[in-house]
């Protein structure tokens, strides 16, 4: 687990859902808690989010069930982000940020910036709504795609039960896609040259877009001003390794950029075995 308590409930009704969440199991639990949730906290439950932000999670969502369950999700990665952000405060971008839950924990950070970028417009209601659950001022959101090149993508959502599956749609799916929408995209060098004034660097980029982020690293030029120092990457296997090609493509893509390549707990990858929590951490060497 990382380095911080688990989440907890901020209302009354919060911690008493939690508390019986957590408890023993019997049969019927996940319907009942559903039914209690949507009963006595109009669907949402309000916990305490590291390092001390409050966020509003739908235990109906994978990773809102997950938060619910076990007050974690990502416990190392967001750690590892934690640290390095508290280290040296400054920009922090969330690519695919969904409802905040990266977000909302670094911009509790004195000192940090955060820019938010999520393109489903569900999520991204969700995500202003924690933003503003919290008073910050420190956040601004993109409520669109980053790519290539600026375009119309088209996108879906792959699992209606977890907000964390949309995705950018290849041609061969565009037809069977049942809720494709299409949505903005521009290039993360034209987004943050309007949003970052004067130009800095990037302490930490998150990017998870469900196999899009070569495409999304694209449109950064790592030569330029905007040249992150570290970048926590998604790296699940049967997703986003056969979009680069090959874990070997991958970490030959960041050598070649000037970055070590290390899991989430700093250690130098070794084999094709599964990695922590599906991420990985490319450290800029230069």
């Amino acid at each position: 687990m990382g380095n911080f308590p688990p989440a907890r409930g901020v209302r009354l009704v919060d911690a008493a859902l939690i508390a019986y969440g957590r408890a023993f199991e019997h049969p019927c639990k996940i319907r009942l808690i559903r039914f209690l949730i949507r009963l006595l906290a109009a669907g949402r439950v309000q916990v305490r989010h590291a390092p001390g932000a409050v966020i509003a999670v739908d235990p109906a969502d994978y990773i809102g069930w997950a938060v619910f369950r076990t007050g974690y999700y990502e416990p190392a990665t967001l750690d590892l982000a934690l640290r390095i952000m508290a280290t040296e405060p400054g920009l922090f971008v969330d690519v695919g940020a969904n409802f905040g839950w990266y977000t909302c924990a670094v911009a509790s950070i004195a000192g940090a910036t955060v820019i938010s970028i999520e393109p489903d417009c569900e999520n991204c209601a969700f995500l202003r709504a924690n933003i503003a659950l919290n008073g910050f001022r420190n956040v601004v959101v993109f409520s669109g795609a980053v790519g290539p090149s600026p375009a119309v993508l088209p996108m879906s959502r792959r699992s209606s039960a977890n907000s964390g599956t949309v995705a950018v749609l290849g041609p061969d799916e565009l037809a069977s896609a049942q809720d494709r929408h299409w949505v903005a995209a521009t290039a993360l060098d034209i987004l943050l040259a309007r949003l970052v004034r004067p130009a800095a660097r990037l302490v930490l980029m998150k990017i998870d877009v469900e196999g899009f982020e070569p495409q999304a690293l694209a449109g950064l030029d790592f030569n330029g001003p905007f040249r992150p120092k570290n970048i926590l990457l998604e790296c699940d296997r049967a997703l986003s390794i056969p979009r680069w090609g090959s874990r070997d493509k991958l970490a030959t893509f960041f050598a070649d950029r000037g970055y070590e390549l290390l899991d989430v707990f700093g250690r130098p990858l070794a084999g094709e075995g599964a990695l922590p929590e599906e991420n990985v951490w490319a450290r800029d060497r230069m």
